[in-house]
């Protein structure tokens, strides 16, 4: 992402594929809702350094970089609170002397879904919109039974006609 880009998303909304946060001294909770979300469906940008205000999304800038960008990537590489490990895309930008930071969150591959939170698979979320949307138990169902090796779909069935 280059500061080109970030400027030009700036004047849209919020979507299934961009969350804005304004994180300027710490990362929030619910960004690892997000990134969740973002892994189990299409992939996504989380932006850190962004505060929504009436509608509009102002630049405010992350004011201790250096900390936000540790915390956030040694949560997705740590094993805690995510049950996969997620390798971003990330990028710095400063505009008008404001540093931004912005992280390309990958889908996962089927086999790996669902991601979810805190060792517990309830904590499961996908995007919708501009929103994360925690997993229905038939949503994380269909998640496990992707996820196996087993593709029975692919099964030749026999014993069968074309009217049957």
């Amino acid at each position: 992402m280059t500061e080109e880009d970030l400027i030009a998303i700036l004047d849209k909304a919020e979507w299934n594929d961009i969350e804005f946060k304004k994180a300027q001294r710490g990362v929030p909770g619910d960004a690892f809702s997000t990134v969740v979300a973002f892994a189990n469906t299409s992939g996504g940008h989380l932006i850190f350094g962004v505060q929504e205000e009436d509608g509009t999304f102002n630049l405010v800038g992350v004011l201790d970089v250096d900390k936000v960008q540790n915390e956030f990537l040694s949560v997705l590489r740590g094993g805690r609170k995510l049950n996969v490990v997620l390798e971003p895309q990330e990028f710095h930008i400063q505009h008008e002397g404001k540093d931004v930071l912005a992280f390309y969150i990958p889908e996962v591959p089927r086999s790996e879904k669902p991601v979810y939170l805190n060792g517990d698979i309830r904590n499961s979320y996908i995007r919708r919109g501009a929103g994360d949307e925690k997993c229905t138990p038939r949503e994380i169902e269909r998640f496990v039974r992707d996820a196996s090796s087993a593709r029975y779909e692919r099964e030749r069935v026999s014993g069968l006609n074309c009217e049957d």
